[in-house]
């Protein structure tokens, strides 16, 4: 999902905030919305709502996906854009992140930015994860039983610093394959939507 080329927009006002919880997720990447409490943030796609929680045990913070989905397929993910020192840059920035997670973990990539483009890892656009499921300070579980696929993606605290009085930046997209679809929280109301967002980090919104 390497997008370029997209004009810039007004950021948006909102501020999204970690909810503090007694113990980590679990592992294997199962969502616990009863412990948890209501997502945070809720998605519409042509298959029902997508749930995103966005949480903190301790000093680490999780964000935490459920995708309902009844037409299993490896193009289906939900990439999770993030920008560290929260500078709101116009296009990615090497501190600027993305997380293009598939339904089939082993697809996914990281993505960094540089000199306003994504740069696959190691420079080498065949990349994917495989059977690693950790890097630099984060790692992602997932789940899937054929009717929704979850997953958690674990950061350490200093993801979170921010820099200069600015905080982190987050955004999310997703794509089913069936239809063969884009939704993006925030939402983009222009005809570049989605594309807009993953390629403008000043449209993500501050964490705290």
């Amino acid at each position: 999902m390497v997008l370029q080329g997209l004009p810039s927009a007004p950021p948006p006002s909102d501020t999204l905030r970690l909810r503090a919880i007694a113990r980590p997720p679990a592992a294997d990447g199962r969502i616990d919305s009863a412990t948890w409490g209501p997502a945070q943030l809720s998605i519409a796609t042509a298959q029902g709502q997508v749930s995103v929680w966005l949480l903190r045990a301790a000093d680490t913070a999780f964000v935490a996906v459920a995708v309902p989905d009844r037409s299993p397929s490896w193009a289906d993910g939900v990439a999770v854009c993030f920008d560290i020192e929260g500078d709101r840059a116009t296009a990615p920035a090497h501190d600027d992140f993305q997380w293009s997670l598939q339904r089939v973990l082993d697809s996914s990539v990281v993505y960094r930015g540089r000199a306003g483009r994504w740069e696959a890892p190691r420079g080498d656009p065949d990349w994917r994860l495989g059977g690693a499921r950790a890097g630099g300070g984060w790692e992602v579980s997932g789940v899937d039983d054929g009717t929704v696929w979850s997953f958690v993606l674990r950061l350490d605290p200093s993801w979170l610093d921010g820099e200069q009085g600015h905080r982190p930046g987050i955004g999310f997209l997703i794509h089913d394959d069936d239809p063969n679809r884009w939704y993006s929280w925030p939402l983009v109301t222009t005809p570049a939507g989605a594309k807009l967002l993953e390629r403008t980090p000043a449209l993500w919104v501050p964490v705290e």
